[in-house]
């Protein structure tokens, strides 16, 4: 019959006696080491005193210093903001006031613009004479920001003469925060 080995806990004082050496364990520092020089100039820092061909100097390593929590500034307790905190409000309170455009396309196109409307748009032509594709002027006049977005975004928009020319904003933009619809 093979014996299992059994296990057994720590008895209260086995667990003072380890407790003891935690203790005495954190408290000790090195305080001195060896500077020994050999007679060919190499030089050895060791915790050991030096052997006897070699010259030996103590060399005192002072204690660290003593926690000391850092200093509190003198500040204004307001909120305190990271500088891109402080871009990001500052661009959100800047996209709410800015204005957008409706723009008009002169063969009926519709189309919003976070920026300014271009000067001519190409345009779709029915005469087939002509080559397929015109430009056309466009004229635009200035909407809220949020009216812009929502008509861009509506259900309906791609049925609108003219949504190919809607802004459109990247998902690498969108995903880092530079949406101006947001």
């Amino acid at each position: 019959m093979t014996s299992i080995p059994t296990y057994h806990t720590l008895r209260l004082h086995q667990w003072l006696a380890l407790l003891a050496l935690i203790f005495l364990c954190a408290g000790v520092r090195a305080e001195s080491i060896y500077k020994c020089t050999a007679a060919d100039g190499t030089i050895a820092y060791q915790a050991t005193p030096c052997a006897a061909a070699q010259t030996a100097r103590t060399v005192d390593i002072a204690p660290a210093p003593a926690f000391v929590p850092s200093p509190v500034y003198a500040l204004d307790n307001r909120k305190a903001t990271t500088r891109v905190e402080s871009r990001r409000e500052l661009h959100a309170s800047r996209k709410k006031n800015e204005m957008a455009f409706e723009c008009r396309g002169s063969g009926g196109e519709v189309f919003y613009r976070i920026g300014h409307c271009p000067h001519s748009v190409a345009s779709e032509s029915t005469d087939k004479k002509a080559g397929g594709a015109k430009s056309v002027s466009v004229s635009g006049h200035p909407v809220t920001r949020s009216d812009a977005c929502s008509e861009m975004r509506r259900a309906g928009a791609i049925g609108r003469k003219g949504h190919e020319f809607d802004e459109r904003i990247s998902s690498y933009d969108r995903n880092v925060g530079n949406d101006p619809c947001k």
